[in-house]
């Protein structure tokens, strides 16, 4: 094909245009004008193919919901484009694309061509190595417009188009891939730190238990043998001696179902989230002065009780370090766990009204840190933020019920 000296300027104008831009979209929108100097359009688009048989579009002139793609992708099939990309067709040239039933089809996104009215058309492919990354669309809204002369000159636009595009869409993919490994990298090395935290904390605690087991529990059960022993040499106990032996044995078995739930909440596994919750916060309150008014409140009608034990336990554990915080740190006079459902999953949020998480770093440190991460290995969101009015802390944590929810399971059993 011989070219004129301004078709010639025009396409050193187009590789000019692309110049200095980084992303597939804002390149192609930047040669509308120098494209137009060589074939007239009242709308052009590119679509391009991505792996996974999906397409996104860019688009110059009147703005139609083949944008939306760019955002949100949808199978190369629905397109109008379709024929060319799937290299049924080595180009579409149509007088009236609202008559023409090769643009529409069962599921077609057609609509756009109806809305903007895109009667003369012409589709040619994008092709890089000889593989087709896409389609150059070009429309008018009066009908009859074009050639074959015109497709002609659609598709060198398209063999030019194409290398900085295809290498842009390459960029631009890289980038998210780095982006994402070094998103990964973070998360993982935050991820052992904070088992490790946590693993350090969960021997404290166990340490902790044994501690109480012999100092308390131990000396008391010796001093009941002491007791039985001196009840067996007097060869006889009055009703005083038996009330407090029973006193004393009931005060074991106490501490040892304390310790035990502490350990293996059975509130929990016997009576779901929100009675175990309740209980804890029962307890966490009881001898507080002044009293702190509670409640609990299951939105999901026990709903959240079906999703599995490993997750449902990380999430009594969560909202147990963020009641006694409340209970121990902020002062507060209310604590409010509400459990529902959000984003197709579920919610667990446990609200005061006291000093605000600002004024408790050392909780951020360790507690919020630790619940932090069994959010984490549970794949769930933990939020901080300020309850109502500005007054106190909300603690929000949320879980969904998808495939990526149980991928987390395993990591998270091992840490329960």
């Amino acid at each position: 094909m011989h070219y004129s000296q301004r078709a010639m300027e025009s396409l050193i104008g187009v590789s000019r245009a692309l110049a200095g831009h980084t992303d597939p979209g804002e390149a192609f929108r930047a040669t509308a004008d120098e494209i137009r100097q060589l074939i007239s359009y009242d709308h052009i688009d590119i679509a391009l193919m991505l792996p996974d048989n999906k397409h996104v579009v860019h688009e110059v002139g009147p703005r139609t919901s083949w944008s939306n793609l760019a955002k949100h992708p949808l199978p190369t099939d629905c397109s109008p484009a379709r024929l060319v990309m799937q290299r049924r067709e080595p180009f579409l040239l149509t007088a009236d694309a609202l008559l023409d039933q090769r643009f529409h089809f069962l599921g077609a996104l057609d609509e756009p061509i109806y809305a903007a009215q895109l009667r003369s058309r012409i589709i040619v492919p994008m092709r890089i190595r000889g593989d087709i990354i896409g389609s150059l669309n070009i429309s008018r809204q009066v009908p009859d417009c074009y050639t074959l002369e015109d497709v002609k000159i659609a598709q060198v636009l398209a063999d030019f188009l194409t290398p900085y595009i295809s290498a842009l869409v390459h960029a631009q993919e890289a980038r998210r891939a780095m982006l994402a490994e070094r998103k990964a990298r973070r998360r993982e090395l935050h991820l052992r730190r904070g088992a490790s935290q946590l693993t350090e904390t969960m021997d404290k605690e166990s340490r902790r238990l044994a501690m109480d087991l012999h100092d308390q529990t131990l000396a008391d059960l010796a001093r009941i043998a002491r007791h039985v022993g001196g009840m067996r040499s007097a060869k006889g106990a009055d009703q005083a001696a038996l009330a407090e032996l029973e006193q004393l044995v009931g005060g074991c078995l106490t501490e040892l179902r304390q310790i035990i739930d502490d350990m293996q909440p059975n509130m929990l596994r016997l009576f779901g989230l929100a009675d175990a919750l309740e209980a804890h916060l029962f307890r966490s309150v009881r001898y507080t002065s002044p009293p702190v008014s509670i409640s609990v409140s299951d939105l999901t009608a026990g709903r959240i009780d079906n999703i599995g034990d490993t997750l449902r336990t990380a999430l009594y554990r969560i909202a147990q370090e963020a009641i006694n915080n409340a209970a121990r740190h902020a002062g507060a006079t209310n604590i409010a766990v509400v459990i529902d459902q959000a984003c197709g999953g579920f919610r667990v949020s446990v609200s005061d009204n006291g000093k605000g998480i600002g004024l408790r770093p050392k909780q951020r440190i360790g507690g919020l840190s630790h619940m932090q991460t069994r959010a984490t290995l549970i794949g769930a969101s933990l939020r901080f933020e300020a309850g109502e009015g500005g007054r106190g802390t909300r603690v929000l944590a949320e879980i969904g019920t998808s495939q990526r929810g149980q991928d987390h399971q395993v990591k998270a059993r091992e840490l329960h």
